[in-house]
């Protein structure tokens, strides 16, 4: 079990070193769980506090905003590794996917429970195959993301503390030409990092990626096993001076190296800036899609209501030009065959000018009065009259056209639909 720090001066002084911390300027040095869950808060050098209570003790709004500062300069929180098991394991597979689904059942061998209530975090994987990994179960996982979201650490990386100290061979570059150096570095021999925290605590640093924390006595059982599986163990006591704040990493480029061994992966993962921005635009975001989609919705509708106004245009005209010319079996090209079958017949006012043309059509456009004419040009080289007209529909010009088409060789064009007004140019032909 994880003992309290002596400097606490244990829980029943709780309260008043809260009071004192809650006077003074704030500056949270580190943040850890202990083995019942509590999450514990290091306000001053040596003190600790139960976060819930620290915060709580400040309800006053600028000290409200000096805590949620404190807070956010937090990017660790310490786990008891007694509640991580780290181990190795090769899992074969080249791609990362591949070995990465393989993992929980390479492992299910080795642990007491189904594989399902637990938490995977595979921290290293070598060029052999040999995969580094954290197990946690779910439900502990659970609880530590649940007081970080509300105490406040959205943001903290959870690491087993074992991390804390140096592997073995920084211990043994760092003990590198003191006089009391006494240990002989042989990469034969196995060495662990190993810091007494207190009289019932001992942390231990095995490899790069792997270490346990333990009681004495079970530190000396783990020591003896592993002496008589892998041979002779090097011992390399860690002082307070050579325990970190931070993660210790042998060969790390990365700014942050307890992202290496950070356990929130998967559903407790660290959420980014850039979610906190979508939530607070999602529903925005969302009103403008369905303003988007409205639009696109009545253009189509609008298109599709042209096409068939099109389509049944195009069926009136078929009509008229087989009842005009019974004859023609086969429709090509309707306008060159109604101009060619007209030539053939004279037309009906064959050889006929303008005016005669157009009083010869006043009838069917007396029958139409919600077509407005707008212009008329008459065409001596090709004998054609073209009209422009103007009314509220379509169909009003096409009904229009229908009726002239009956007197005279004739064809409309659109030229703009609107919904309240249509467009378009008439060309009666006068041979």
């Amino acid at each position: 079990m994880l003992q309290k720090h002596p400097e606490t001066n244990g829980l029943q002084s709780q309260s008043e070193s809260v009071k004192q911390a809650a006077a003074q300027t704030l500056h949270v040095l580190q943040a850890q769980f202990d083995l019942n869950g509590k999450l514990l808060i290091e306000t001053q050098p040596g003190t600790w506090d139960e976060a819930a209570l620290w915060v709580q003790s400040h309800d006053r709004p600028e000290e409200r905003a000096q805590v949620k500062r404190a807070l956010k300069g937090l990017s660790v929180v310490w786990v008891p590794t007694e509640q991580v098991t780290l181990m190795q394991r090769f899992v074969p597979g080249k791609r990362r996917a591949d070995w990465q689904n393989a993992l929980p059942f390479a492992l299910e061998e080795s642990l007491a429970e189904p594989v399902e209530a637990l938490h995977f975090v595979p921290l290293n994987r070598d060029a052999e195959g040999l995969v580094s990994v954290a197990i946690v179960t779910l439900e502990r996982m659970r609880i530590w993301h649940e007081q970080l979201q509300q105490i406040g650490l959205e943001q903290a990386l959870l690491v087993a503390d074992c991390f804390r100290i140096p592997p073995a061979q920084q211990v043994l570059d760092s003990n590198k030409g003191e006089a009391n150096n006494h240990f002989v570095e042989n990469e034969n021999q196995q060495a662990w990092s190993v810091f007494h925290e207190s009289d019932q605590r001992i942390l231990v640093r095995s490899g790069e990626y792997v270490g346990f924390a333990a009681s004495p006595q079970w530190f000396e059982q783990m020591k003896q096993l592993s002496s008589q599986a892998q041979g002779n163990i090097e011992i390399l006591p860690v002082d307070a001076n050579q325990v970190s704040a931070t993660c210790t990493l042998s060969q790390s480029v990365s700014r942050n190296p307890c992202a290496a061994f950070n356990l929130r992966t998967g559903a407790f993962q660290v959420k980014s800036q850039s979610s906190a921005y979508w939530k607070v635009w999602q529903w925005p975001a969302v009103v403008l899609l369905a303003v988007v989609g409205v639009y696109l919705i009545s253009i189509f509708l609008q298109a599709q209501h042209h096409r068939e106004q099109a389509l049944a245009y195009q069926v009136q005209t078929e009509r008229l030009f087989k009842e005009r010319f019974p004859d023609v079996k086969r429709i090509i090209n309707i306008r060159t065959q109604a101009k060619s079958g007209f030539q053939q017949s004279g037309g009906v006012f064959a050889g006929i000018g303008p005016g005669q043309l157009a009083k010869a059509l006043e009838s069917a456009f007396s029958q139409h009065d919600k077509v407005q004419i707008q212009r008329l040009d008459w065409r001596a080289s090709s004998r054609q009259l073209s009209i422009q007209l103007q009314a509220p529909q379509v169909t009003d010009l096409q009904k229009l056209a229908q009726a002239v088409s009956a007197i005279q060789s004739s064809e409309l064009k659109v030229k703009n639909v609107s919904q309240t007004l249509a467009e378009g140019v008439l060309y009666v032909d006068a041979n």
